[in-house]
């Protein structure tokens, strides 16, 4: 496929998953194995990109689009302005109450307030008419005011907007929607180790990338955990073979003071070669 055919005036995930799956056909169906080489994503990622379950990464349609030939700002353009949409879809329409979709509505604008639980929101919808029928509208606006005030509070004290788990693959949740890189060191062997946060998810994910050249033959290996419990059950490891860098799942913080600590190693002719001390955040 052209990447003139990339754009489209009707379009949906599974189009633009089909016509994913079509580049990568005419790129002559390179196996998974070496698009996770080629792109340094995992395996299972590509393979869940391609299904056609969900809208893949923005991450995920940039490397599939760079190994297959296509144009990735393109492809990434049309991603986002489906993602977009989807958002818009998911709001409730004026006048109809809150429809629970399952996916995070879209910012009124740069001053607007964390997003509250659709339950509460139902439940503060309630509240103000039944508060408006009894008193001014007034009272009730300062009355509604001091419970918005009360679940900005509780955004803002570490409660997520997004329930995830920890475990789960954070390219195939909303925590990308405001992941940032939250701490970076350089480590051995021209290789970067990094802490992934996500705000709204309340969660992070390690990140490891080698720079040295090595990868083909050799393994990347990085994890992440509470420092309260570096070896407990929410302790998320990942080791790729022949790629240039790994990710881990998801470690939802368990309280606002917990850090989270990656770690991670690389092997050389099959030497392993440890990153140093964990960075925590």
């Amino acid at each position: 496929m052209s990447d003139a055919e990339v754009t489209g005036d009707a379009d949906s995930v599974a189009q633009f998953v089909a016509d994913l799956r079509k580049l990568r056909l005419a790129a002559g169906s390179p196996t998974l194995a070496r698009l996770q080489h080629d792109t340094g994503i995992s395996r299972t990622v590509l393979s869940e990109a391609f299904s056609g379950r969900h809208l893949p990464s923005t991450r995920t349609v940039d490397g599939i689009a760079r190994a297959c030939g296509g144009d990735p700002a393109a492809w990434i353009d049309r991603r986002d302005a489906l993602a977009q949409a989807r958002r818009a879809a998911a709001a409730p329409a004026e006048g109809q109450g809150t429809v629970d979709t399952g996916e995070e509505p879209a910012a009124a604008g740069p001053e607007q307030a964390p997003s509250i639980p659709r339950r509460t929101a139902g439940w503060l919808m309630a509240a103000a008419f039944l508060i408006g029928a009894a008193v001014s509208g007034a009272t009730a606006a300062v009355v509604a005011t001091q419970i918005l005030s009360v679940q900005a509070a509780g955004a803002a004290n570490g409660a997520p907007q997004i329930e995830v788990a920890s475990g789960e693959d954070p390219a195939l949740t909303e925590c990308l929607d405001d992941a940032r890189v939250v701490s970076g060191d350089t480590r051995a062997d021209n290789s970067l180790l990094e802490v992934v946060w996500s705000d709204k998810c309340q969660a992070g994910w390690g990140r490891i990338t080698r720079y040295d050249g090595l990868a083909m033959g050799n393994t990347v290996t990085i994890a992440i955990y509470p420092q309260t419990a570096p070896h407990g059950p929410d302790r998320q490891e990942a080791t790729e073979h022949d790629v240039q860098g790994a990710y881990t799942a998801l470690v939802v913080r368990p309280s606002p003071e917990t850090l989270l600590c990656a770690e991670g190693s690389l092997t050389i002719d099959g030497t392993r070669i440890d990153l140093g001390d964990p960075l925590c955040v």
